[in-house]
């Protein structure tokens, strides 16, 4: 462990600490997360108000640290406005803490489904060139992406 982790390791076995840091870890972390994730899509806080179907002031308190009043019908309908995926559950706090600990911005603002499925299809074309090369093909790499079809995100008729 880390002199980081073992202090909070000390902290935790206070149970007010404990108790301080779950409240702490939810309500800040998923008002960051809300801000971070609006941000990524570029939206102000009227226009995802506007999607939502909602007033603003309640996307003002969402992003607010201190607001901690979230549904998980809120979460859920919060998840599908930033088309990610929603993970709720009881773990040790071993678990949570190495969690909070090792936290980096994309687990604050993940990826949309579409935005992961595109790297993820980028990541496939690059390793298939890189595999190509590494079999001796001549094919330059420029080459090879010419003859890869490009992805076209499905239009919303057909979803």
């Amino acid at each position: 462990m880390s002199y980081k982790s073992d202090k909070l390791w000390e902290n935790l076995k206070e149970k007010d600490f404990r108790d301080q840091f779950i409240d702490a870890h939810v309500d800040e972390g998923i008002a960051f997360q809300i801000r971070s994730l609006r941000n990524k899509k570029e939206q102000t806080q009227p226009e995802f108000a506007q999607e939502l179907g909602v007033k603003q002031p309640l996307v003002s308190a969402w992003e607010n640290p201190n607001y901690g009043k979230y549904s998980l019908n809120t979460l859920k309908k919060l998840a599908k406005a930033f088309d990610v995926g929603l993970l709720v559950r009881f773990v040790s706090f071993h678990t949570l803490m190495n969690w909070t600990i090792d936290l980096n911005p994309d687990d604050i603002a993940p990826l949309s489904f579409t935005a992961e499925r595109n790297q993820l299809y980028i990541e496939n074309q690059v390793n298939k060139i890189l595999d190509d090369k590494n079999e001796g093909r001549n094919a330059s790499a420029a080459d090879s992406v010419q003859d890869v079809p490009k992805y076209q995100q499905p239009s919303t008729a057909t979803l």
